[in-house]
């Protein structure tokens, strides 16, 4: 029997089918609650989330793709959690699209003891393309998800110019406490001691929300550069979600869909979850969804 108790953190947009399908994935599997924002542009679908006194589901951001949302809303699930007064030994941040992939999460977090379990791509130094991104104040309409819209390449040149020393609309707010900024991907699991370290964080330096305020993708730096400036840099861990990004210029920027035949990869690999997942996409993808959930549920 695991002592682990998990608060799940999700962020989600769309097919509350799909969400709900999840949610009793996670709640027939361990010890847990599951915390939801619904992007407030689509929060009719709240009513249609799974009903349950271990669900608890909120609509306050209208979380816009490349915007600083995101990490509110992230934070405004923490903050929630913590507010129950349940004693919970680790939190998920994911999202609606995810799917524990096999059994054995709980046991790995015993076992390893880690803080944290997040990807880290390293040191962002000053003049690298992933710096622009807080470097850069950022126009709101330039936020648009089409790999092959005009404004995409205009962020591209906007990063491009970055790296030679050029900022067309540089960011000019200066952080009270320096810090070092890393990336990496948006997702993770740590112990509730870091969740409370991170919104501690937040609290006492409301300027660092506020550098982030008109950033590009805020979700892959944030959280990483409180945590890796934080005593528990040296206690992380590789992610425990299987994710796979594409390799064309129309697909790098996102994960592939999960189909059937990357489970096999999965169950290999020391992944315990995965994403994203689409049910509605192909009989190949609703397949693998299937199959977790046999995998995974009694």
């Amino acid at each position: 029997m695991s002592n682990v108790k998990m608060a799940y953190l999700l962020t989600c947009h769309k097919n509350p089918e799909q969400i709900n399908m999840f949610i009793k994935q996670l709640l027939s599997y361990g010890d847990c609650d599951v915390y939801i924002h619904v992007d407030s542009k689509n929060k009719e679908i709240v009513k249609k989330i799974y009903s349950n006194e271990r669900v608890h589901c909120y609509s306050k951001y209208d979380v816009r793709w490349g915007s600083v949302e995101i990490v509110l809303a992230g934070l405004y699930l923490m903050k929630k959690a913590l507010e129950s007064g349940i004693d919970y030994t680790h939190m998920y941040f994911g999202s609606g699209q995810d799917f524990l992939v096999k059994k054995g999460l709980y046991e790995h977090l015993e076992k390893t003891n880690k803080s944290v379990y997040i990807h880290i791509n390293g040191k962002v130094k000053t003049r690298d393309r992933a710096a622009a991104r807080y470097k850069i104040e950022w126009p709101r309409k330039l936020m648009i998800r089409n790999d092959f819209h005009i404004y995409r390449f205009v962020r591209i040149a906007f990063q491009m110019l970055h790296r030679i020393g050029i900022d067309i609309y540089p960011n000019k707010k200066i952080l009270k406490n320096k810090v070092d900024f890393y990336d990496g991907h948006t997702w993770f699991i740590a112990k509730t001691e870091v969740i409370r370290y991170i919104l501690d964080y937040v609290q006492k330096n409301p300027d660092y929300i506020k550098y982030w305020a008109k950033s590009l993708a805020a979700d892959l730096m944030f959280f990483h550069t409180i945590i890796m400036n934080s005593p528990y840099k040296n206690d992380t861990a590789e992610e425990l979600m299987y994710v796979n990004f594409g390799k064309t210029f129309g697909t790098m920027n996102h994960p592939s869909t999960v189909k059937v035949n990357d489970l096999k990869k999965i169950e290999t690999g020391n992944w315990y979850c995965a994403r994203k997942f689409e049910l509605y996409e192909s009989e190949a993808s609703r397949e693998a969804i299937i199959r977790c959930l046999e995998h995974t549920m009694e």
